[in-house]
């Protein structure tokens, strides 16, 4: 009977350890990913909000020009008098959308880049040297070349971005990969001739909490090149992302006039949107870290 109570007291002991090192228990406890999660959160549900409702329609004359935050338009209003505060709801939408979905093709190249490189040895060299061609690419001036010829739409310019920033992921899933693929399990796999997908997809697996962290600081990038090509006129301008917003406010001189009102919400929105981002994405790459050693 002492036996067995010993028994279920390791037994209990030897499952709260796993828990504690299980990356689920590591977040739950990390205020630095609750801090980002809620940011995240914040600014998905006030994108979601605004596909069913607005105060105002954003792009007609609601209210006077140049007006200061007030009661009626909490944001104010811009030189044409339209409701900066339904822009900075509606401007939530393509902005989330093009960090997601650049993330997403970012980390589709890089994931197969990267373990392509890693379980194929002789595709190692030219894979690599490829993403360090990408990598000497300047990015923001590359994505204007390409802008000034093709008018950007959101998707279109989601895939640019995307394209242009698989590298990153590519490199740090390769180093994960080839750590993996060393191991004495994977080698046991290899030698008894197991199937290279069934290998790959278990790499896979193992390099996923990585992967998903990598493309949380995509998401943080696509985001403020997004910014860069709206602000600078050659984003997609109909899509009123807050680099859209940010762009109109400089051509009309709102610094100038002393209009702030029209600046500030959506720039501190960037700033804070990659800044929760990038506490996520550090804090899932602390937390797959701290399990793998």
């Amino acid at each position: 009977m002492v036996e067995t109570y010993m028994k279920n007291k390791l037994l209990k002991k030897f499952q709260n350890l796993k828990k504690k090192n299980s990356m689920a228990w590591i977040l739950m406890h990390d205020s630095f990913f609750k801090l980002g999660f809620g940011i995240l959160a914040f600014f998905i549900i006030i994108a979601l909000i605004s596909v069913f409702y607005l105060p105002y329609n954003p792009v007609a004359t609601t209210g006077p020009l140049w007006s200061p935050p007030s009661l009626s338009h909490p944001f104010g209003t811009t030189a044409d008098g339209q409701d900066l505060f339904s822009q900075w709801m509606y401007g939530s939408q393509p902005t989330l959308f093009v960090a997601f979905l650049s993330a997403f093709i970012s980390a589709v190249f890089g994931v197969a880049v990267g373990i392509s490189a890693a379980y194929f040895r002789r595709a190692d060299e030219p894979l690599m040297r490829l993403a360090d061609v990408f990598l000497i690419l300047p990015v923001l001036p590359l994505l204007i070349v390409i802008a000034t010829f093709v008018r950007p739409t959101n998707f279109s310019a989601s895939v640019i971005i995307g394209l242009l920033s698989w590298p990153w992921m590519a490199r740090t899933v390769r180093s994960s990969a080839l750590s993996v693929k060393q191991s004495p399990y994977i080698e046991v796999a290899i030698m008894s001739g197991t199937p290279h997908r069934s290998i790959i997809k278990d790499i896979f697996n193992h390099t996923l909490p990585l992967v998903i962290a990598n493309s949380i600081f995509s998401a943080t990038g696509g985001i403020l090149f997004l910014a860069y090509m709206d602000y600078l006129g050659v984003g997609p301008i109909t899509s009123y992302a807050w680099g859209t917003t940010l762009f109109f406010a400089q051509t009309a001189n709102a610094l100038y006039v002393g209009a702030w009102w029209w600046i500030v919400p959506s720039g501190l929105s960037i700033g804070i949107l990659a800044t929760g981002l990038s506490l996520m994405g550090y804090s899932l790459e602390n937390a797959y870290r701290g399990i793998s050693q």
